[in-house]
């Protein structure tokens, strides 16, 4: 029989009916869920990324729980009927995170849920979670809160953790978060969801960072440069380091943020051992991250926003080749190879081929998304 890690346990006998499961990324929160829906109707709701519908259809049969699991995808959630559930668990819920005030911010998603929601019984048992309930502004988490029905007027929140300024792209004056933001919203984020961090839950292997300099032509400004364009040509010499990095592990995970290196990588490193890759190209996802997991000897190149809900724990190296703009992504990337029920050493390798690579590393490290347009 299975048996749940304490922390688990924990959260399940607080008997709570709305919950916000903040649970860093790798500490097993479907797990949590699945105790957490057992204490009532198994007429349940389970919203999720496409690529983890089946992982989560198999973990409620382990824990021996039923429910519908639907694809988080807008077009599949427009489609789907408002048929009323006993509870909702929303999975990866910082997809529906974004600003339910700021008319120019709000994602069909987040509004789908909020329409569902309304139209339900206040008393309907919600649980919401996620790794990364602060994304990349402060009205995530004012969202997320809202979804579980704590009434927040978002002028008082608006005040507390954004400014009204103007920064040299923009055309006005626009409301800005302040400046060290993620630390300011520490207390409420501690009042509004449960935190339990992997260091808590277990004696936790090493982990080793490496940053390697990679030598790349002098870069040359023309007509047409911009932060893209040096940053692509940052890329052009990361193949023969992989490859050297490769000699000392028969599966390495490699990150990549452009489509056409993502591609050049597989049409390269596929001559030597099988390679698998999982991009807004790849078809059937769940079957691709299966078989990556399962082989032997593989490289498996990731694009860097696609790091959420599976699991790559047969992978102890990730090479991050180039990176993402999003502490999010960085954070739920990471965790791929990091899981609790398999906890092991592991190694983040970064390979940096100019100043565009460094500073996105540099931002991300402090707690901080980069933005192009303030590159300049």
């Amino acid at each position: 029989m299975l048996k749940p890690f304490k922390h688990q346990q924990e959260f399940y006998d607080m008997k709570l009916t709305k919950a916000l499961l903040a649970w860093e990324a790798g500490t097993g929160k479907s797990v949590g869920a699945c105790l957490w829906v057992k204490d009532f109707n198994e007429d349940t709701l389970i919203l999720c990324p496409k690529k983890i519908v089946k992982k989560w259809e198999k973990t409620l049969k382990n824990w021996g729980v039923k429910g519908t699991v639907v694809s988080d995808h807008i077009d599949t959630l427009n489609k789907y009927p408002h048929k009323k559930y006993s509870s909702i668990i929303v999975d990866e819920a910082h997809n529906f995170f974004s600003s339910l005030y700021i008319p120019k911010s709000r994602s069909a998603r987040s509004v789908w849920l909020y329409n569902l929601i309304k139209d339900y019984n206040q008393d309907t048992p919600i649980l919401l979670t996620t790794a990364t309930p602060i994304c990349s502004t402060p009205a995530n988490l004012h969202t997320g809160i809202t979804f579980l029905g704590h009434k927040i007027d978002w002028k008082e929140w608006r005040s507390k953790y954004y400014e009204l300024t103007k920064k040299p792209y923009m055309q006005f004056m626009g409301w800005i978060p302040r400046d060290g933001w993620q630390k300011m919203m520490q207390p409420d984020l501690n009042t509004y969801s449960k935190i339990v961090n992997l260091r808590d839950c277990e004696d936790l292997p090493p982990v080793t960072v490496e940053k390697i300099a990679v030598k790349t032509p002098k870069y040359s400004m023309g007509d047409d440069h911009n932060f893209y364009t040096e940053h692509r040509y940052e890329q052009q010499n990361k193949l023969a380091v992989i490859k050297d990095i490769a000699k000392g592990h028969r599966k390495l995970f490699i990150v990549a943020y452009y489509i056409e290196q993502i591609e050049e990588l597989q049409r390269q490193l596929e001559k030597d051992r099988p390679t698998f890759v999982l991009y807004g190209k790849t078809k059937d996802q769940e079957e691709v991250i299966r078989q990556a997991q399962e082989s032997d000897d593989c490289y498996f190149i990731c694009q860097s926003g696609t790091g959420e809900g599976f699991d790559a724990d047969t992978f102890s190296c990730m090479v991050f080749a180039s990176m993402g703009f999003a502490v999010k992504a960085w954070v739920q990337m990471k965790a791929r190879i990091r899981r609790i029920h398999n906890l092991q050493p592991v190694k983040y390798v970064y390979l940096q081929g100019g100043r565009c690579d460094k500073r996105i590393l540099a931002n991300i490290e402090a707690g901080k998304d980069f933005v192009p347009a303030e590159w300049n």
